[in-house]
């Protein structure tokens, strides 16, 4: 168990597993040279930031307190073993893709695809340095990415040619087994794409057995002038594990970002996004689905920032919430003073099947220029009683018509997954936790 010492601004500090694991998962980055100044500097980050509490006003509705207490250890260099049948769910049926496994933090070679890609190139970070990437940032103001990026003992690079078209998506998946549990695992992922060029990315993060885990990911993604980037993050993971990701999008002058973020699985989940538009006539998009049961509590916090003139942004979260499940949502739009022409959307939307579901949603403008569109809002109801009615009406069963009107709630979502077998796929994934 950890020693913890809370701080007068509400960040709190650990003197055991923090300190034990940062030391343990030094005799296994020696393959990582190149990144040894970045580890450093995220560690020292570290440090200073701390863990967040809810005297925090950015962590207002979600205490990390049970993670700051906790014990973790890193994973082991020797991951455990995951059959070619207990993985096959997770490949996403009908998906042809580049794919990489990782069980348990390690890379599994055996699982992976070995195919070579048109147009682009994956390397592991561990294998050196990698031509082509920027600086990995370890986030300076948020204490979970800097703790990942000094636990960093491998992860993904992508490097997308310049004017590639990569017609297969990237698929990465993270499986934690039983040998996971009471460890920390600290996925990364690096996409670098070039000026006109085009990719489609898959990150999953699910498991075979492992409980009371912690998952920190970090995904970073950089498009150039007129790159198009499609990036998708599927988390189911243990309902009794905890998982906090970063994901630091920038992208150039008229290209299109689109995120997609769906939350199935975790005892506590925190998705931080952040987009940076720094090229005019750009476009963003940025999506999210929660489904939730049990006692899950799932918060999403989204940060859009509109630099320059003549960028539309689009961003629709949803969570459907069963039983004593809790939603979160805190999405801030800001335009700065030189964003001209600025249009921008945000829209948080919330289904509650239980009176002892809830949800706290706080959508957000800062708005510093004149010349703009942009408008926000949230909604949180029940199920329509009358559209219920009319569907049983009609002959369908009551847990049909039920899953028919949830499943039209997040159609709005769904709609815009532009790979036809991962939208199955989620949409199957809805059925079966709400059948559950």
């Amino acid at each position: 168990m950890s020693t913890v010492t809370k701080h007068k601004d509400g960040a709190v500090a650990t003197q055991s597993w923090t300190s034990s694991a940062l030391a343990e998962v030094k005799k296994r980055q020696g393959s990582l040279g190149s990144f040894s100044a970045l580890i450093a500097e995220a560690e020292s980050v570290f440090s200073k930031v701390l863990f967040p509490t809810p005297r925090m006003e950015a962590w207002k509705y979600t205490n990390t307190e049970a993670i700051a207490r906790g014990s973790y250890a890193p994973v082991s260099s020797e991951s455990g073993e995951v059959s070619g049948e207990a993985l096959k769910p997770f490949l996403i049926d009908g998906l042809s893709a580049h794919t990489l496994v990782f069980v348990d933090g390690v890379y599994a070679a055996a699982h992976s695809s070995k195919g070579d890609l048109v147009g682009a190139r994956v390397v592991r970070l561990s294998d050196g340095v990698v031509e082509g990437i920027g600086s990995l940032a370890p986030h300076q103001e948020d204490a979970f990415a800097a703790l990942s990026t000094a636990l960093l003992t491998d992860g993904v690079a992508i490097v997308v040619a310049k004017s590639a078209v990569v017609e297969t998506p990237i698929h990465i998946v993270h499986v934690a087994t039983a040998k996971s549990t009471g460890r920390v695992v600290a996925p990364r992922l690096f996409v670098q794409a070039a000026e006109n060029s085009q990719v489609t990315i898959i990150e999953s993060h699910v498991t075979t057995g492992g409980e009371q885990y912690l998952s920190l990911p970090v995904a970073e993604v950089v498009a150039a002038d007129n790159a198009i980037v499609d990036y998708y993050k599927y988390q189911r993971e243990a309902v009794s594990a905890n998982h906090v990701s970063n994901t630091i999008v920038s992208q150039g002058r008229s290209g299109k970002v689109s995120t997609h973020i769906f939350s199935f699985g975790g005892a506590l989940v925190r998705n931080n996004v952040t987009a940076n538009l720094k090229g005019s006539s750009a476009t963003a998009v940025l999506n999210g689905l929660s489904v939730l049961s049990g006692t899950q509590h799932v918060d999403n916090a989204t940060e859009i920032h509109h630099i320059e003139p003549s960028i539309e942004s689009r961003e629709h979260f949803k969570g459907i919430y069963a039983d004593a499940s809790r939603g979160v949502f805190s999405g801030t739009i800001t335009v700065d003073q030189i964003a001209q022409k600025t249009n921008a959307f945000q829209s948080n939307q919330a289904l509650l099947l239980s009176p002892n579901a809830s949800i706290e949603t706080r959508p957000q403008l800062k708005i510093w220029a004149d010349d703009v569109k942009c408008t926000h809002g949230a909604t949180v109801g029940q199920l329509d009683q009358e559209a219920l009615f009319y569907l049983r009406s009609r002959g369908i069963g009551r847990e049909d018509a039920r899953n028919f009107l949830i499943h039209a709630f997040a159609s709005e979502v769904l709609s815009t997954v532009k790979v036809p077998a991962l939208k199955e796929y989620v949409e199957a994934a809805i059925t079966e936790k709400l059948g559950r």
